[in-house]
């Protein structure tokens, strides 16, 4: 199955379970979540990947990950969360000069971890999210242009991210919940080789993170 089919299922997944959700079993005060998500970067990192004004465009991929949550909730409305979600998602290399017709792409993965505030209105079960975080890339595409581009250095694949998001918890049975979500994670991205930047122009990073976990309960 590739990681276009696996990113659609879970993503439709997750809003069907959001459209349904049920009441659920009473929300833990400290909760573990191991989840599974889809991740889609929403824009393209840069227009002009060779530096030369003909357009050649670099994109993530859409990819599956996983990931976990540890979630504490201060009283029935308020809560501290951190996250971590680590997805499967190369780099694709392309053009959308019609005379430059062929595409490649390179392996790749994509880190992105968080800490946020929760928000529950009273007797509902969903939730607003907004914090601060990072997103970290690596992986055989970054390697390339490391070794190739890079003259054997490069920096700032890490950056500061901030992020907004919201939930659900549907009950599967009495005792079984699924947590289904939504987050966004923005930031600027501009790796720098040698202390200079690689490319002239980057775009602002929009990616988003669609994601179904199970909750279990720390303490109560």
């Amino acid at each position: 199955m590739s990681c276009k089919l696996v990113v659609q299922g879970v993503t439709v997944a997750a809003l069907v379970l959001a459209a349904v959700a049920a009441p659920a079993a009473a929300q833990a005060k400290l909760e573990l979540m191991p989840l599974f998500a889809s991740f889609y970067g929403v824009t393209t990192i840069t227009d002009d990947a060779d530096n030369n004004g003909t357009g050649t465009k670099l994109k993530q991929i859409p990819g599956a990950g996983a990931g976990g949550r540890l979630t504490y909730w201060f009283s029935p409305t308020l809560g501290v969360e951190g996250a971590g979600t680590y997805a499967w998602s190369g780099v694709r290399i392309f053009s959308d000069d019609p005379s430059f017709t062929a595409s490649l792409s390179l392996g790749g993965n994509i880190l992105h971890a968080s800490g946020r505030l929760l928000y529950r209105p009273p007797r509902s079960n969903f939730h607003l999210l907004g914090g601060v975080g990072v997103v970290s890339r690596s992986g055989e595409f970054w390697d390339f242009v490391r070794d190739n581009l890079g003259a054997g250095s490069l920096d700032k694949l890490t950056t500061v991210s901030g992020v907004l998001g919201f939930g659900a918890r549907a009950a599967v049975t009495p005792k079984l919940a699924l947590n289904v979500g939504a987050e966004a994670y923005l930031y600027k991205l501009n790796p720098e080789s040698g202390g200079t930047a690689l490319f002239n122009k980057t775009n602002m990073q929009f990616d988003v993170l669609v994601t179904i976990g199970v909750p279990l309960a720390l303490m109560k």
